[in-house]
């Protein structure tokens, strides 16, 4: 399943903070955990856009017992003098902790990527193989205010190479039982 949502967030003010935050896409890479809103307030910009979307206006019928979220920020940039790589390869979402330990993949409940508004790049593109990476992926165009829905624990995935510019996204991860990454301390808690 991909479910693709265009000009997702229909809320200007938070289109506008989140355009402006200066230190929203600060930690690429920084795997953060939250309770989620029934167990702590959405105090940070990233809590409260997770609430958005998962919350207050949930795109998907199906409902989802959660213990928490588990969201980072990415940066692929065309810029060959950056730090950052302009893709991200093939892989799923797992608790990366748990694998290390005893060799026994757990996966999140869903995945979901959001791309801000006011990012202009070329590129980037979400692949997901949905039918085995033996087959052709499905092509996800990445576009500003664009929610994309997805089974990031279940299908393989992969940011294909931005040829323009830099894009940003935030990803989102559901999980029913807090992770043994979190629980080892491999997940920052947001402050």
């Amino acid at each position: 399943m991909i479910a693709v949502f265009d000009n997702f967030i229909k809320d200007p003010d938070l289109l506008k903070e989140i355009e402006q935050d200066q230190t929203f896409f600060n930690d690429p890479g920084v795997y953060y955990w939250w309770n989620a809103w029934f167990n702590s307030p959405a105090d940070t910009l990233k809590k409260r856009l997770i609430e958005y979307i998962w919350r207050d206006n949930c795109p998907v019928r199906e409902s989802y017992n959660i213990s928490g979220f588990e969201y980072w920020t990415g940066i692929q940039t065309a810029n060959t003098e950056s730090r950052f790589k302009n893709n991200l390869g093939t892989h799923y979402d797992k608790d990366e902790a748990w694998f290390k330990k005893t060799g026994e993949i757990v996966t999140p409940v869903i995945g979901t990527v959001y791309y801000p508004a006011g990012q202009e790049f070329v590129g980037g593109d979400l692949a997901v193989y949905t039918d085995g990476t033996d087959k052709s992926p499905e092509i996800v165009k990445a576009k500003p205010n664009r929610l994309i829905i997805f089974q990031a624990g279940q299908d393989v995935h992969e940011v294909l190479p931005v040829t323009e510019g830099t894009r940003q996204a935030i990803a989102i991860n559901l999980w029913a039982e807090e992770p043994y990454s979190k629980q080892v301390g491999e997940f920052a808690i947001e402050q």
